[in-house]
Parts: structure tokens; C-alpha cells; sequence
């Protein structure tokens, strides 16, 4: 990983504050589903570590590990996520375990929400725990609350104080076997201004946890700060999207007196033929910006893409097209573009971010220095809006097919509009 030191010099800037800050390494993880992959642990592994990234974030269902009441196993499909996390350390990666959903012994599957059903969970955690003891660094409770996902027809979502008591209890458990694993919680989306299935913004519920006290049991405030498909055009993009960030961790900085950073724990774009898709090109560009942006960034602790491969076939399907990967694991521009730019910056420091106008476009300058030959280097792109497919699936199709060019990515060419002097 390359490293940075940064500094943000005056800028011109509407959007962007400048700020001075000093960063150390930054994780570059992916999400995974290695029980979906039909590949052993030693090949998922180096396939990881050679596309450039550090860490895995992959799920360990309770509804899984608890089939029976009160007896905790791995069962046979998760034998490959048993592999991977005990044998990462070989291969210098580090895991992030997601501890998540419902289990039919408890509520008939539906969010633990009594005393009995949060202990419960919390003796799940613990299990885990300590099994991985010394081999999971993170560990992430829940995974969307806000927006119900894995939890389809269980019921509304409990009011954040459940949250709160599920974090506590999980997070106790947790440090009790495991005093060195970091929690993290929220994953919430700071970008939406609007609330999917509560009648309030992600903002404003992870400021209720605040107020309740949720930064006392944890480590980290992850986030998912997914903007494809957001109302606000601006914020779709890598440089908008960093400032929102900035935004949301400044509003809560009176109330953080522990200083507990942000990790992104899931982010990404797909590629898919539908509304909001963008072609390999485009999400390799932004991958790209907004790693760069992320690493300047002292209290983003770490950034986790979604996802390592795609889901599936379906170009029309959204769910299907987030992968670095295709489905059958051959490279997309994105993997080729994340991997180039690891590569290439892997011995540098970063001194500077600066944006500036230029004419009618802002124009963002990242100033470098190689440790290997202390030579310096500037990484610059032009603030472009992120083109994406609209409602017309016909134009979408011949738009990608007319407009696709593989782009060529090596030492001078970060991404198709990110270049390296």
C-alpha cells in the first residue's frame, strides 16, 4: 500500500473545504461471498492479494452458525469462509467479519429485540470470536439496519435504542474473549438525505446512537456511502461524495470526544445495462478517484469495494455487476485500473490534494513523493460528471457498445482520466 502524508494546499473550491490533515496507511479491502465462488481458499486468497488489496469483508450469518439453539458450528458451505479468515494472516491479509441477520430459533427469524433475543446474538459474537481469536481484527455488527436488507418480510425495523442495546451487548461480548478486535457499527449512508424504510435520514439516526451513547462500545463508524443513484447528480461523483463524507464526520465531531474514525465498509458502482449503470471504464474511474480522495482522508481508517466478483450473469440486473471481477473471474477494467494504480503508488507519499478552477472546470492535483527514488510526481483529473445509463435499456446497450474502449493502464495512466506526471 502506498502511503501518505497530506496536505491540503489553498484551493478554490465551492463544494470542498481545504483541510490540513496527516494520514497513515489506509486499508483497500473488498467485500466477498467465497461460499458463492467455486475456488479454494489459497486461490481466493492470492487472487485477492494480487489485485491490490489488504483485507476481505465477508459475513458469518448467525442463522448459519446457530442452526440449533444454543450449539454454535460451522457447517459445510461455510467451510471455505472458515479457511479464508484462518489462513489470511499467511498472506498479510486481515478480515473483517460481518456478524448479521435474524435466526429462526429467535423471533421466528425477525431483528432480536428482547433482552433474551439480544443476549442471544451476543453469545453468537462471542463464539466467533473467540474461535478467530488474534486472526479478525474487525468485526461489524449488522449489516444495513436502516434499510432491512437480509431481513425481506421480518418485520419493520426496531427503533435505534435496540440497535444501541444489540451493539452494546455485541461489542462486550466481544472484547470479553478478544480484547484487540476493533467493532465497528452503523452502516449507515451518510450520502442520502432521506430515509429508505425509516421516516428519517441514516444522519439523523446515527445521531440518535450518539446521543445514546453508541460511540462507548465501538471502535469504528462504518458506513456505505453508495451515491450511483442518488437525486443530487454532483454527489454521484468521487469528489462530491469524499466532501459529503467530510460533511458528516465534521457534524458529529462536538459529540465524538473519542475521536472514533469512519471506515467504509461497502461501497461501489455497478456496470450493469439499467438506470444508473455506468460502463467498465467509468466505474474503473471512479474506483480510482475515490480511492486517491479516500486516502487523504486521516479519519477514513479504511475502504472496503463492493464487490470482489460479480453475483451473476444478468447484464440487466444491478445486483449482478458491482464485481471487480466477472462471474467467471476474468479481470474488468476495474480490477485492471485498481491493480495498475496499487502498483504504481505502492512506494509513494502523498504531500498534497488541491482543487482548483480552471476555466469552467475544477481540476483536482494530487502531489506524490517516491520513497524509492525521491523523485515527486502529480496525479491530475478534471471534475467530470459521471455518465450513466437512463431509463431507455435500447440506448443504454447501443450507448455502451458505441463508447466502450478498453483503456490501457500503466505507470502514466491511472484511469482513462487519471494521469500520473
Amino acid at each position: 500500500m502506498f502511503k501518505m502524508k497530506i496536505s491540503f494546499f489553498p484551493c478554490f473550491l465551492s463544494a470542498l473545504m481545504c483541510m490540513n490533515v496527516s494520514a497513515a496507511d489506509q486499508i483497500q479491502g473488498i467485500g466477498i461471498h467465497a461460499n458463492k465462488y467455486s475456488k479454494s481458499a489459497e486461490s481466493i486468497l492470492g487472487l485477492i492479494k494480487q489485485s491490490g488489496f489488504d483485507s476481505f469483508r465477508q459475513d458469518l450469518t448467525w442463522n448459519d452458525i446457530e442452526v440449533i439453539k444454543n450449539h454454535y458450528s460451522i457447517p459445510k458451505k461455510l467451510e471455505i469462509n472458515d479457511a479464508l479468515i484462518k489462513t489470511a494472516e499467511s498472506h498479510n491479509i486481515s478480515p473483517l467479519v460481518i456478524l448479521d441477520y435474524g435466526n429462526k430459533n429467535y423471533n421466528n427469524g425477525g431483528y432480536p429485540t428482547s433482552a433474551q433475543d439480544i443476549k442471544a446474538f451476543a453469545d453468537y459474537a462471542k463464539w466467533v470470536a473467540a474461535r478467530y481469536k488474534g486472526k479478525v481484527p474487525y468485526y461489524e455488527v449488522w449489516n444495513e439496519w436502516t434499510v432491512g436488507t437480509g431481513m425481506k418480510g421480518k418485520g419493520d425495523i426496531p427503533p435505534s435504542e435496540v440497535y444501541l442495546q444489540l451493539v452494546k451487548a455485541t461489542s462486550i461480548a466481544i472484547k470479553s474473549v478478544d480484547p484487540t478486535a476493533k467493532v465497528l457499527a452503523g452502516s449507515l449512508n451518510p450520502i442520502s438525505p432521506n430515509g429508505r424504510r425509516l421516516n428519517i435520514s441514516d444522519t439523523v439516526w446515527f445521531n440518535q446512537l450518539i446521543d445514546e451513547g453508541i460511540l462507548n462500545y465501538i471502535d469504528g463508524i462504518s458506513i456505505h456511502p453508495y451515491s450511483f443513484l442518488n437525486a443530487d447528480k454532483s454527489l454521484r461523483n468521487p469528489e462530491f461524495n469524499i466532501q459529503k463524507i467530510d460533511d458528516f464526520y465534521n457534524s458529529i465531531k462536538p459529540k465524538n470526544n473519542k475521536d472514533i474514525p469512519i471506515y467504509i465498509t461497502e461501497v461501489g458502482v455497478p456496470t450493469h445495462a439499467g438506470l444508473g449503470g455506468v460502463s467498465q471504464e467509468q466505474a474503473a474511474d471512479f474506483i480510482v478517484k475515490y480511492t486517491i480522495l479516500a486516502k487523504s482522508k486521516s479519519y477514513i481508517k479504511g475502504v472496503w469495494w463492493y464487490d470482489l466478483r460479480d453475483d451473476g450473469t444478468d447484464s440487466d440486473n444491478q445486483e449482478h455487476n458491482f464485481g471487480f471481477y466477472d462471474n467467471s473471474f476474468n479481470p474488468k477494467q476495474a480490477a485492471l485500473a485498481f491493480t495498475n494504480m496499487h502498483n504504481t503508488l505502492k512506494n509513494m507519499i502523498i504531500d498534497g490534494v488541491s482543487v482548483h478552477k480552471n476555466n469552467n472546470n475544477r481540476q483536482v492535483t494530487v502531489s506524490l513523493k517516491d520513497t524509492a527514488s525521491n523523485k515527486n510526481y502529480k496525479i491530475n483529473w478534471n471534475e467530470n460528471q459521471l455518465e450513466q445509463n437512463g431509463r431507455l435499456k435500447s440506448l443504454n446497450l447501443m450507448k455502451k457498445n458505441n463508447s466502450s474502449t478498453p483503456v490501457i493502464y500503466d505507470k502514466n495512466n491511472l484511469s482513462g482520466d487519471v494521469f500520473l506526471k
